[in-house]
Order: structure tokens, then C-alpha cells, then sequence
């Protein structure tokens, strides 16, 4: 089994990020959240918010968006295309996919690319809130463990940030990815 993150890692982007964008293009009337958004991300940065809580407040906006499902049906038709070839390339049936993005909107996408495994936060597609934790950092590996078993072996785990060391030292090698150049992590 090979784990990969997801966002800057087989996908050239941030796709939740991409997502918001597309939304605010087609759900104009999201503009307004705008302000509100700012502050959120003010906060965080002054860490009088921690990252849960503010990826909650901000897709907050998710609650005024009606036909979510045909929305994100209709993002991952235009989007798939930002898949890197080198992941296409080397992808097997075991592959697990390991991402902070909510498993909602990723699973559409893991199943148009035949990926069988998906661990990721689980925020609620209507409201942003997350329940649990979000999956990012030493998470990863816990959510990993809790859903594959702790016997379960990850021979390779793939990803663009330093938050995935955890994730890098748990598998036997770890790959540090910086668009299509990919680095052995010792």
C-alpha cells in the first residue's frame, strides 16, 4: 500500500481552495462571506484560532450553496485534468489517498480515478462543521491507523508539506514532492 496527500501532491492545486472559487463564479452571492472570511483568516493568523476551527468558520459558506452534489459532479469534470502524470503513471489498485480535504468532496474524485482508499476529515457537506479531528499532521496517522489497523504496512507515502512528516516516518520511505520533482525524504 502507497499513500499519497492529495492537494499539491497528485493534484496541481489546492482543490478545495479551486472549489471555493468555482463556487464563488457560479454562487456569486457568496461574495458577501467575503468579510467575514477575512476575519476568520485574521484570526488564524494570529492564532487566536487554531486550524480546525478556522476551516470550519470559513466553509461556512457551504451552507448557502444549494445542489452541492451536482456542483462538485460538475468541478471534478473540469478538474480531474490537474491529476499529475507521474501519478497516473505509477498509480495502483492499493493506493490510499491521505488528505486535510473533506473526504465528501474528494470521494467523487477518488472514484473517477479507481482509487479504493480515502482517509480525510469528515466535515459536514452542509454546514463545514468537522467531526473528529481534521486530518492533517500527526492525524494522518492516527485516522490511518484507526481505519487500516496499526499492523498495516505503508511502504510509501507521497506529499509537498513538512506537516506530512509524521506520515513519512511512519511508512518505510517517505517522498517530499515539489510539483512533478519528486525527493527521497531521509
Amino acid at each position: 500500500m502507497t499513500g499519497y496527500d492529495f492537494d499539491k501532491t497528485i493534484y496541481d492545486g489546492n482543490c478545495f481552495v479551486d472549489f471555493y472559487f468555482y463556487c464563488l463564479v457560479r454562487r456569486f452571492y457568496i461574495i458577501f462571506l467575503l468579510p467575514y472570511q477575512a476575519v476568520v483568516g485574521l484570526l488564524y493568523v494570529v492564532r487566536l484560532i487554531d486550524r480546525k476551527l478556522c476551516k470550519q468558520l470559513f466553509h461556512v459558506y457551504l451552507f448557502f450553496i444549494g445542489g452541492k452534489v451536482k456542483l462538485i459532479t460538475q468541478f471534478w469534470q473540469t478538474h480531474l485534468s490537474k491529476i499529475k502524470p507521474w501519478y497516473l503513471k505509477q498509480k495502483r489498485d492499493d493506493d490510499v489517498i491521505i488528505s486535510a480535504t473533506p473526504k465528501f468532496f474528494l470521494q467523487p474524485a477518488c472514484d473517477a480515478l479507481k482509487i479504493k482508499h480515502l482517509v480525510a476529515t469528515q466535515m459536514n457537506m452542509r454546514t463545514g462543521k468537522i467531526d473528529g479531528d481534521n486530518c492533517y499532521g500527526v492525524s494522518k496517522v492516527t485516522m490511518f491507523k484507526e481505519t487500516f489497523g496499526a499492523n498495516v504496512v505503508l511502504k510509501a507515502f507521497y506529499s509537498d508539506s513538512k506537516s506530512d512528516i509524521p506520515m513519512m516516518q511512519f511508512a518505510e520511505k517517505g517522498y517530499f514532492v515539489f510539483g512533478n520533482v519528486i525527493k527521497e525524504y531521509k
